[in-house]
């Protein structure tokens, strides 16, 4: 190659004097010297490879000008192409002659034995049609020593074929994404979590592949399902309700959208930057697809005449491509009749259908003289209107004319416009915008979200669902039923909630309904100091009261972990009849200290009133267990358990776990106790309605259902 002594000398030096040491069981052994090959992580490596490589590849080439070597078939005309090659992977293009084979088989021994770098003929595969006859595959087979293989073709990761699309061409890239998503624990991840692993993991794994290939529309809609089902689910196999379509998830935010973008946008985007770069840029690939498909027409008008399925679609997003790329003069070495140089498009679109095209004129710098129009040939040409349009005359220099992409206010094509262009839209709306805080967890904004397009779990909702059941918000002084607007609202609590709020910014809620009010708290005018908090107020109020809500409904009653709280235990007969119940509030802790001081107040009640062979339910499994010592008590609650324990064996008691939904009774008289302080009950009539209705419940042995909507 023509390299100096000094170059091969310093090039042998890293080569030769490289000497390597072991780790075995932790403790360095020895060190013996490299035969072959250069330091790991040498940054001489990448650059020894390519000159390597690039002997091979101009030894490929040179079989060219052998008058025995008979190439792959290509159209006529274009470039002479026998192998291609990235990084350590490449591919041969070669007719079945057996002189052929033999000379490309001789360069690469030839590469063999002067780099020492050897071809894997294990991993190596050798392609021909499907109706090759068997004694030509035996033969190549025998001259290569490489075993052939069926089509489809993985190379880079993108299948190549040559026959009609197929599912199972596609199944490695849905293997990687179902990889993927199995290698993540689903319920570790918030909703914002799996938003992310979406948007900038799983989609991503498929921007190579769709820059390069038309999967069917099948494979996308595949795909789509994994992604919407993990993102509702926690997993792939999830059947949890979907509570928005993948559709409106993928709409940007200001459209009232979550912002995924949808692989069949995505795909239209990325054929859009192939046929710019096909149409503005040179390049060995462009020079092949021009002489395959185009012939002697222009890449703007050149019809469907069959081809690769990259090409239709190339030819499909062609129409939404062209006339948004501007060809500004410079030299007039744009088409006169194909390029949009006017900014009127394709002039050869343009014109009336009674105007011949004079095909003689090829560029605009036919009707340039000396820098000037010359107005005599335009107008012998073009209609008067179009002749008469006043446009930049080229400035007649050396530089070929620059191509604009429209969209863009530098002139340079991204993905990102071309999808902006193509997309679905909706009308976009201040308050889709609002909703999403920054710098507030996305949880909340998306929680948001959920109450504004009324997809919260509420009984009304879920009414709407088809599944009826008896609704009442008990969890408030004058319950009512469960809707949107009482929870959020309506509701006693809810509503000092707001007015607290709203009253120290000076705000008013009379005669507003929920939207309205939070609508009121966005667009009020204030120092822009204060938007952001004017803007998250409204999202973290909601939030909490959903939060107490849940607590309420499926907690005990600890109003935080830690937070308010109150604790509440009963006594039942074996007919279980209500004997006695208390409860009460105590001092900020939580949730398994709420649990602990319940258990220890009850039995304090028992030994008392000197009652035996007592059996204690709660619905804390780590309370049960770390009573019965099957877990270690945390430090918190040391003491309490072992005074537990102690009463427990005086008075020949046991503890079992219950479900939440068997120990609903409790729940209800802590929260009650916690919104009215300390309450006391003898009897079962001393009881409130609600718990009244509890204990006939379960005296009549009514089963409490855990009801999960889901999706087949």
């Amino acid at each position: 190659m023509g390299f100096s002594e000094w170059f091969i000398g310093l090039i042998f030096r890293i080569v030769s004097n490289n000497w390597y040491s072991v780790l075995v069981n932790g403790q360095p052994h020895g060190f013996f010297k490299s035969t072959i090959g250069v330091k790991h992580g040498d940054p001489l490596s990448p650059t020894l490879f390519i000159l390597a490589a690039e002997a091979m590849s101009r030894g490929i080439n040179v079989l060219h000008h052998n008058l025995y070597f008979c190439g792959f078939g290509m159209p006529k005309w274009s470039p002479k192409i026998n192998h291609l090659a990235y990084a350590d992977d490449a591919i041969i293009f070669s007719c079945s002659d057996a002189t052929s084979l033999r000379l490309i088989m001789e360069v690469i021994n030839a590469y063999e034995a002067t780099s020492v770098q050897l071809i894997n003929k294990a991993k190596s595969v050798v392609y021909v049609h499907h109706s090759t006859r068997d004694e030509v595959v035996r033969k190549i087979e025998v001259i290569t020593g490489i075993q052939r293989k069926d089509f489809p073709l993985i190379y880079l990761g993108c299948p190549i074929f040559y026959k009609r699309r197929k599912m199972e061409y596609y199944e490695d890239l849905i293997s990687k994404v179902l990889d993927k998503l199995q290698a993540w624990k689903g319920k570790l991840l918030s909703i914002g979590g799996r938003a992310v692993l979406i948007s900038s993991v799983l989609q991503t794994m498929t921007i190579h592949l769709l820059s390069a290939v038309n999967p069917l529309a099948y494979v996308l809609n595949k795909l789509h399902k994994l992604f919407v089902r993990f993102y509702w689910s926690n997993s792939i196999d999830g059947r949890a309700r979907h509570w928005a379509s993948w559709d409106t998830l993928c709409l940007p935010k200001h459209e009232g959208g979550v912002g995924f973008r949808p692989l069949n946008d995505m795909s239209n985007a990325l054929f859009c930057k192939l046929w710019w770069n096909f149409r503005t840029k040179p390049s060995l690939w462009g020079s092949f697809m021009s002489q395959k498909y185009l012939k002697k027409m222009h890449a703007t008008v050149v019809p469907w005449r069959g081809g690769s399925h990259v090409w239709r679609k190339m030819l499909e997003r062609r129409d939404s491509t062209e006339h948004l790329i501007f060809w500004k003069l410079k030299m007039g070495s744009s088409l006169f009749w194909f390029d949009n140089w006017t900014c009127l498009g394709s002039l050869y679109f343009v014109i009336p259908p009674e105007f011949i095209v004079d095909e003689i004129i090829h560029n605009v710098s036919y009707v340039v003289v000396e820098g000037q129009w010359d107005g005599h040939k335009i107008r012998e040409i073009l209609p008067g209107d179009l002749a008469m349009h006043t446009i930049q005359a080229p400035s007649m220099n050396d530089e070929l004319d620059k191509p604009i992409w429209c969209l863009e206010t530098r002139g340079q094509f991204t993905v990102k416009s071309a999808w902006e262009y193509l997309r679905r839209r909706k009308d976009p709306a201040t308050t889709h915008e609002k909703i999403w805080v920054k710098g507030l967890p996305f949880k909340i904004s998306f929680f948001m979200w959920k109450l504004w397009k009324g997809t919260l779990p509420l009984d009304d909702v879920i009414r709407r669902m088809r599944y009826y059941m008896p609704s009442k918000y008990w969890w408030c002084v004058m319950p009512k039923e469960e809707i949107l607007s009482h929870v959020f609202y309506r509701s006693l609590t809810a509503l000092k909630v707001w007015s607290y709020f709203y009253s120290h910014a000076r705000l008013s809620l009379e005669g507003l309904n929920l939207h309205q009010a939070i609508v009121k708290c966005w667009t009020t005018k204030v120092i822009p100091r204060l938007e952001p908090i004017f803007q998250a107020l409204p999202n973290i109020i909601v939030w909490e009261l959903w939060k107490r809500r849940n607590n309420n409904k499926h907690d005990v009653a600890s109003r935080g972990n830690p937070g308010r709280s109150s604790i509440d235990f009963y006594l039942r007969n074996e007919e279980g009849d209500l004997v006695y119940s208390c409860g009460k509030e105590i001092q900020e802790v939580t949730n398994t200290q709420v649990e602990t001081r319940a258990i220890l107040e009850a039995l304090k009640h028992y030994l008392t009133n000197e009652m035996n062979n007592i059996w204690v339910e709660t619905d804390s499994i780590l309370l049960k267990k770390v009573i019965t010592r099957e877990w270690k008590p945390p430090w918190v609650i040391e003491e309490e358990v072992k005074e537990i324990r102690q009463m427990l064996m005086l008075c020949n008691g046991r503890i079992t776990h219950i479900f939440r939904e068997g120990n609903k009774l409790a729940n209800h008289l802590a929260n009650y106790a916690l919104d009215q302080e300390v309450i006391e009950c003898h009897s079962f009539h001393q009881l409130d309605t609600q718990g009244r209705r509890l204990v006939n419940g379960d005296k009549m042995q009514c089963p409490f259902l855990r009801v999960k909507a889901s999706r087949q």
